[in-house]
């Protein structure tokens, strides 16, 4: 029987899966499990997004609604509920108390600043100006809580030409205003106008990208100031934007019209700064293709079985790749080639063109463009433990995702999917307010939560 040596690097992934194995993350302490958190998102989901990821991390995060529920508890497709929730925050509900407090009353204004003076972090989504005309900004709040951490997160920043519009922040207002939507999209066809090719327009991005940036920038911020208030005891205010969050991933487009000012217009799924880099047809649906070094590009066209054809061997450099002209060109003769194929065939072709191909080891990046249900019920995902169900006491078994990084020692974790509206208003008053099922009654009755 012929022997084969175990490589290394399965000995380095049984000894890594043992050490952060997400099934073993309850077991482990967690990063910020002495920090509390208040998070009074409205209408957005950049706040929700912000403090799942502390959550995750163990901080205790109080989640306070107006009675009746947020806005965002309706974000849901096909107004699809379950047991009274929407999709979208069966998602971002996660490890939060979720309490009622009605801030349009002055006593519900007193309570939130009895539960700031013992709150480590604040995040909020109102509009610029709207929690210091409750009388509980930054400035108001600090002067109970001088070691506050306040994080906003608006669609015009708190101060600025537009700062005051009185506005919500949402999503595809972002978009719209952050200049990456403007190059998404497919291309215009020369001498055609969007009445002849209305499908040639500027396409949103399939989630709400926008809000998950500004949300993440939010906990980077709210971390660095905890760091910073470890070394000093000062709190402070982060003023974050979503428009200019998502901007920050408009990459070269932005320094190639700053230095040449050229317009990155919409390409569709090509790039003028990568080739081969996009999305084909084939038999069943679709790839992407990489070929980002020029022998990868000529590997691919030889996988196709045009390397003598297109004269692969007379070129030298991907720069006129670049170009659209060049790349509308070999678009529309790439097309035919991977449509007789399978997405399965054409990487499979890839992987053994690495083992026998004229250029191997080299070859392209072949991944099958795959629907959800695919996903899901992939081998490798679930076994990382992306999509373990959550066993929720109140919503059942859910599956959303989690994990997103492993860790060694301090690992996220999702103890619980969501909350109904006020459902923790018991627990969290009593532990923080002293306020028992009587004084809970009266605030109910008034109004107040």
């Amino acid at each position: 029987m012929t022997e084969h040596k175990r490589p290394k690097w399965a000995d380095w992934a049984d000894h890594i899966r043992a050490l952060d194995d997400p099934a073993k993350n309850f077991e482990k302490p967690e990063a910020l499990d002495d920090l509390t958190v208040i998070d009074l998102s409205s209408r957005s989901m950049a706040g929700p997004y912000c403090t799942s990821l502390l959550a995750e991390l163990g901080a205790e995060t109080i989640r306070i609604e107006p009675p009746g529920g947020d806005l965002v508890r309706s974000y849901s497709p096909n107004g699809v509920m379950h047991r009274g929730t929407g999709m979208a925050y069966l998602q971002e509900g996660r490890n939060k108390y979720h309490v009622t407090l009605n801030l349009e009353t002055e006593a519900g204004r007193d309570m939130l600043r009895s539960l700031v003076g013992q709150a480590d972090i604040l995040i909020e989504t109102f509009p610029a100006g709207k929690m210091d005309n409750w009388g509980i900004g930054y400035e108001e709040l600090a002067k109970l809580n001088p070691r506050l951490i306040y994080a906003s997160i608006t669609g015009y920043g708190q101060f600025g030409p537009e700062s005051g519009r009185n506005q919500y922040d949402y999503d595809n207002v972002a978009q719209a205003r952050s200049g990456v939507q403007y190059a998404t999209g497919e291309v215009l066809p020369e001498g055609k106008t969007i009445a002849e090719v209305p499908y040639a327009t500027s396409t949103k991005a399939g989630p709400w990208i926008a809000w998950a940036v500004s949300g993440t920038f939010g906990a980077l911020g709210i971390l660095a100031a905890v760091y910073h208030r470890e070394m000093t005891g000062e709190g402070q205010a982060i003023d974050i934007s979503t428009p200019e969050a998502y901007e920050r991933l408009n990459d070269y487009m932005l320094h190639w019209y700053a230095d040449q000012g050229v317009i990155n217009e919409r390409f569709g799924n090509l790039d003028t700064c990568l080739w081969l880099y996009g999305f084909y047809p084939t038999k069943d649906g679709g790839v992407f293709l990489g070929g980002l070094r020029l022998e990868m590009w000529k590997a691919f066209v030889d996988i196709i079985g045009k390397y003598d054809e297109w004269g692969a061997e007379q070129w030298t450099t991907l720069a006129p790749f670049m170009k659209k002209d060049w790349q509308l060109k070999y678009q529309a003769m790439i097309n035919p080639e991977t449509e007789q194929y399978t997405s399965q065939e054409l990487t499979m072709k890839s992987i053994e063109y690495a083992k026998r191909g004229r250029l191997a080891p080299i070859t392209p990046v072949v991944a099958e463009i795959v629907p959800p249900w695919n996903t899901m019920h992939d081998e490798v995902w679930r076994d990382r433990g992306v999509f373990t169900p959550v066993q929720d006491p109140v919503y059942g078994s859910i599956i959303c995702a989690q994990a997103q990084w492993k860790s060694t020692e301090t690992p996220p974790r999702t103890k619980w999917v969501c909350r109904p509206v006020g459902y923790d208003n018991g627990y969290v008053y009593l532990k923080y307010l002293g306020y028992g099922p009587a004084k809970l009654r009266e605030l109910t009755e008034q109004g107040i939560i």
